[in-house]
């Protein structure tokens, strides 16, 4: 499957990173800067659920459809929960 492949890829590579100023780097290699917004506004949209902003709240702050705000937090709440730890 291209996904598993893939995810296996990206963290093999980014495993491999030991400086934050080099992280920075490949993911301007490897990311487009509309994608790199993307995550940005992934992040933020975590942040703020879990500082338990209202969904509304949150798409108004971003400039971001409630659908998007609510399936995030969907995924937060039920599916994965990995990057909970991290934000």
């Amino acid at each position: 499957m291209k996904l598993t492949e893939s995810l296996e890829l990206l963290t093999a590579l980014l495993s491999k990173v030991k400086d934050d100023n080099d992280l920075s780097d490949i993911l301007e290699d490897i990311l487009t800067p509309s994608e790199i917004v993307e995550i940005w506004d992934r992040i933020q949209v975590i942040q703020m659920l879990k500082n338990w902003i209202s969904q509304r709240e949150i798409a108004s702050k971003l400039w971001i459809s409630i659908t998007t705000v609510s399936r995030w937090s969907r995924l937060l709440n039920f599916e994965r929960k990995a990057i909970q730890n991290y934000v």
